[in-house]
């Protein structure tokens, strides 16, 4: 019940900031259509998200066979990547795909822990959003003279960006922290009421990690690359309709503060949430219409997250949603 409640609060406050850019003209669904036109904009696009879809595969099989019994599957991981992928757009209630995707991951090779496949999908995303970071903060560093001088409001986006890099890079090197750090946030950790148990084991699995360097930095580069694959499928599929030409190493000084914003859950896949801060960032260049812009990409990743449902569809086995609850205890 308390899951439901949740997800209707998120649809509400999706929908109340889709009726007022609707409203207040910022929301145009004409856009769609003309963009169609635009030539083949829509299918490379499209091709580019498949890539990314295959690199973002690729990146969490290498951080599951640093705890694997075997050798996995990539096209096995590419199928439970995109059922996760799936769920996290179409599924309603308190589950979350990625929750869905660990119950058909721990099929691929059932040694691997509850815990550590936890662990790895948090790992996993913290290396991706790492890798958006990293993006942000050399672009924002590169073209920091030019960019300011577009926009004021510019200049305070810029300076977040570079704390936002400097917390990633700190980030990374803590997988690397020494033994004795370790050992005291290790037992400190233990002492926490309730919980500690259960971040002492997460912890343990975080550093397990971490003695992978060459895994780490493998996966970092093929973020950066994810990021890059992902930004010019966006800059492809709406650049025709800036009204000016901007080159794209601009937009990616931006840009990736939008996907950030939109990777919060706070409504169903970035859904109005993105439209509304994309709306923003566009405004600090002089382009009207971000919403619109946002809407063709958001329509896109939907799609490519739809194809989802063929891989669940055609798995040898099914598993129940309620099979999801083991993993929930094992994030608490």
């Amino acid at each position: 019940m308390k899951g439901i409640i949740k997800t209707t609060l998120k649809l509400v406050f999706a929908g109340a900031i889709i009726y007022w850019l609707v409203q207040s003209d910022k929301l145009d669904f004409s856009l769609i259509g003309r963009s169609f036109k635009q030539g083949n904009t829509w299918l490379y696009a499209f091709l580019l998200l498949i890539v990314q879809t295959m690199l973002l595969s690729y990146r969490w099989l290498l951080l599951l066979e640093i705890n694997s019994s075997k050798k996995l599957s990539f096209f096995g991981i590419v199928k439970v990547t995109w059922i996760g992928l799936f769920f996290n757009t179409f599924l309603p209630g308190a589950v979350t795909g990625d929750l869905v995707k660990l119950v058909y991951a721990k099929d691929l090779d059932p040694n691997i822990s509850k815990t550590y496949l936890v662990t790895s999908v948090f790992i996993d995303r913290v290396i991706g959003l790492s890798g958006l970071l990293v993006i942000l903060g050399l672009s924002s560093i590169f073209y920091y003279e030019t960019i300011t001088a577009i926009s004021p409001q510019m200049k305070t986006l810029i300076h977040f960006n570079l704390f936002l890099f400097v917390g990633a890079v700190v980030l990374i090197f803590s997988l690397f922290a020494p033994k004795k750090i370790q050992e005291l946030f290790l037992k400190y950790a233990a002492m926490v009421p309730v919980l500690g148990k259960r971040i002492h084991k997460t912890l343990m699995e975080f550093w397990t990690i971490g003695k992978s360097k060459s895994v780490i930095f493998k996966t970092i580069g093929l973020s950066i690359a994810i990021q890059l694959v992902t930004l010019t499928a966006f800059y492809s599929l709406t650049s025709p309709f800036y009204g000016k030409y901007i080159p794209m190493p601009y937009i990616i000084t931006f840009i990736p503060v939008g996907f950030l914003a939109v990777a919060v859950p706070i409504s169903p896949a970035g859904v109005g949430i993105g439209h509304a801060i994309f709306d923003k960032l566009f405004n600090f260049i002089n382009v009207s219409g971000g919403a619109s812009l946002f809407n063709l990409y958001f329509l896109l990743q939907v799609s490519i997250n739809l194809l989802g449902i063929f891989p669940y569809l055609f798995s040898g086995k099914k598993h129940q949603l309620s099979e999801t609850e083991e993993f929930e205890l094992a994030e608490q």
